[in-house]
């Protein structure tokens, strides 16, 4: 099983997942551990493109993947992961919405721990968009159906932000 960081643009961090669970790369930078977290889905084409940087590359070989290669809800985790990455908000926000709409939708999606990931990248998307409390909700949401500390990191840096400009404004 992989397990990788890769440092993101716009304190972005895609993490590396396998199909039923998370996990960061123990040797994470001091700088990359303060990013929010994305999460790819392991053995979709193009993933190992968007993990090694080469974007264009595995957005590309994602979107020409075959229905049969690969299912929408992980197409849609990936792409979203990606089109944040080259800071393509409109992309992002189709690619985003359409793995939460599966994420509902789709009965074939096999956890609630899997699900997660569409709220959480969502959540990131929403952030670069400057949506600092529909990011907080998507945060929230990924933390409370899987308690993996990816989601928690992500909504503790973002309390954290949104306190610290709250006190600043006082």
């Amino acid at each position: 099983m992989k397990k990788s960081i890769v440092n993101g643009l716009i304190c972005a961090t895609l993490v590396l997942t396998a199909s039923t669970s998370v996990m960061a790369d123990e040797q994470t930078s001091k700088t990359t551990s303060n990013a929010y977290k994305m999460v790819l889905i392991e053995d979709v084409p193009g993933v190992d493109a968007l993990q090694f940087g080469d974007v264009k590359e595995g957005l590309t070989a994602t979107l020409s993947a075959s229905k049969f290669a690969v299912d929408e809800y992980s197409r849609n985790v990936n792409l979203c992961a990606g089109y944040i990455k080259l800071a393509d908000m409109e992309k992002a926000e189709k690619a985003c919405s359409a793995a939460v709409k599966s994420a509902r939708t789709q009965p074939a999606i096999p956890s609630m721990t899997v699900r997660a990931y569409a709220y959480n990248n969502r959540g990131v998307m929403k952030l670069m968009s400057h949506d600092s409390l529909g990011a907080l909700a998507d945060f929230k949401h990924a933390a409370e159906v899987d308690n993996n500390g990816i989601y928690q990191h992500n909504v503790e840096r973002l309390e954290a932000a949104l306190n610290s400009d709250q006190n600043g404004m006082m």
